[in-house]
């Protein structure tokens, strides 16, 4: 059974295939301008489909520039025009792309029945507490505890960005990188220093939506971009 990322994954290809062929079309057409609005959605639909990607293969960033530069080297160059150092590092790059395929990728979350075991867990008071860690690199942490009727989803700031953020200046630049929360409904509490959501749990019967939310947490936060840290997931459960 295919995962909920791999169908995601999957139908985006589709597309993207759709949105190549109706280009061409357009271009044999010398309908330009209608090829050119097609090659901005193909460009914006790569870059979704890049982040994806990254989720399901840590290694995906880095796999795709060697396999770029592959195909430069061997469209720019005919075999009798390459020196002998040129032939070396295609050699080198092409056993590097081979290794990385080989090598099984322990960063990949497949979430499975984790988050909602979980989640139901906290509902029925089994657990008082668990952490979802989206980058032990950069520290960004998920804290999920019951508070009444609510669920409650934490986000702690690191110690050095607390005394930027207060009721009146939570959008400093120098915590551009949690804007995510404040678009997806988290709020800044003045008294914890956390960005707080709040999910009635009045009759909890479902994770969908608390998993979705986190998915779209996930995806702003670490879009495809070189710069943020990779996406590696793990939970910790605190019991009682």
């Amino acid at each position: 059974m295919k995962s909920d990322l791999d169908q995601i994954i999957e139908y985006f290809e589709g597309e993207k295939k759709s949105l190549e062929v109706s280009i061409k079309k357009s271009l044999a057409e010398y309908d330009y301008l209608y090829a050119h609005y097609q090659q901005e959605g193909l460009w914006r639909l790569d870059s979704h489909l890049g982040a994806l990607k990254r989720f399901k293969d840590t290694f995906y960033v880095k796999k795709s520039l060697l396999e770029r530069w592959i195909r430069w080297m061997g469209s720019s160059f005919e075999d009798g025009e390459r020196s002998a150092f040129d032939k070396e590092q295609i050699v080198e790059t092409r056993n590097e792309l081979e290794k990385l395929n080989r090598q099984q990728t322990d960063l990949y979350f497949n979430d499975s029945q984790v988050i909602d075991n979980a989640l139901f867990d906290l509902y029925e008071r089994r657990i008082r507490k668990f952490r979802l860690c989206l980058s032990a690199e950069e520290n960004f942490n998920l804290d999920f505890e019951v508070s009444g009727e609510f669920l409650k989803i934490s986000h702690q700031l690191d110690s050095q960005y607390n005394n930027f953020v207060d009721s009146t200046d939570f959008d400093d630049d120098d915590i551009a990188s949690r804007y995510p929360l404040i678009n997806l409904g988290f709020r800044w509490d003045t008294a914890e220093k956390k960005f707080v959501y709040y999910y009635d749990m009045n009759g909890f019967k479902e994770a969908l939506p608390v998993k979705i939310l986190l998915s779209r947490i996930a995806y702003e936060k670490f879009s495809f971009d070189l710069d943020n840290p990779d996406l590696n997931p793990f939970v910790n459960i605190f019991d009682k």
